[in-house]
């Protein structure tokens, strides 16, 4: 064998064993490595099953602050700036809030101060003063409530709404607008059942009531008023579809300018002066 090619060959056999003893270290790292991970997984798992049993003792304390998010979200209600017969009504939508949004308005100050928050114009200001005054219906939403309602509010009830049911009229309206009054006199008056019936159908338009009462007429307040809508619903169908079918009147035409018209014998008589002017040029 030549020396030269025993040299080369010496050295690559050099070179391949010196990258086989590389690999094997490399390897090593590798299986030291694998082993480490498999040790960490291994006591994840362990940790994993600890918190698993223990979960329903700390559950109590992770629920508070992922439950504010569970809340519904709700509009505000419109603002209220003193208006008589709308006093209630705005504080029963602030309950509505209150009671979707139990833990957001937990205390009764976070109550109070949402419904300050939404107060205008003159209603504003009495809220302004109440809460800069730290007055005692500040701490609590019910005294605030009636204060507010003692303050502003005048809608009728009881007695007044018993003498205003008693005088209602449908007049021009439509029966849905004076069911709406109807409902809301009634909801706060002591008037019985029967009464009611009789009262709603007392009010409302003659030849309305003529239709009803061809009728069986039904003994509860909200079949009468159901059966009322209906009717004026019908009626109104009926009343625009005669309107679309009735004829439009059609307006005579003008004789066109082209057409002859008639000898007009009065205008053949000559004034004064187209007579002389004929008689000269003869």
């Amino acid at each position: 064998m030549d020396p030269a090619e025993g040299s080369s060959l010496q050295s690559a056999l050099e070179l391949q064993g010196a990258m086989l003893g590389r690999h094997e270290q490399e390897l090593s790292s590798t299986r030291h490595s694998v082993d480490n991970l498999s040790a960490q997984f291994a006591g994840l798992v362990e940790l994993l099953d600890r918190l698993t049993l223990s979960g329903f003792a700390s559950a109590p304390s992770t629920v508070g602050p992922s439950s504010l998010s569970s809340e519904p979200r709700v509009n505000n209600p419109p603002t209220y700036a003193g208006e008589p017969k709308s006093c209630k009504s705005f504080l029963i939508q602030c309950e509505v809030v209150f009671s979707l949004q139990s833990r957001t308005y937990a205390s009764e100050t976070s109550k109070v101060a949402y419904i300050i928050s939404l107060l205008t114009g003159r209603a504003r200001e009495w809220g302004t003063a109440v809460w800069e005054s730290q007055a005692r219906c500040c701490f609590d939403f019910e005294s605030f409530k009636d204060e507010m309602i003692k303050t502003f509010d005048q809608s009728v009830f009881g007695k007044e709404a018993s003498r205003l049911l008693a005088s209602i009229q449908q007049g021009r309206r439509s029966v849905a607008d004076y069911s709406v009054e109807f409902r809301t006199l009634a909801a706060t008056s002591e008037w019985n059942a029967e009464a009611l019936v009789a009262r709603f159908l007392e009010g409302l338009n003659d030849t309305f009531k003529d239709e009803l009462y061809a009728r069986e007429v039904p003994d509860r307040l909200d079949d009468l008023i159901s059966l009322a809508l209906r009717l004026d619903a019908r009626r109104e169908l009926r009343r625009r579809a005669r309107m679309r079918t009735e004829p439009v009147a059609s307006t005579p035409l003008a004789p066109s300018s082209d057409e002859s018209e008639p000898m007009q014998v009065d205008r053949l008589r000559l004034t004064a002066k187209e007579r002389g002017c004929f008689f000269s040029s003869v």
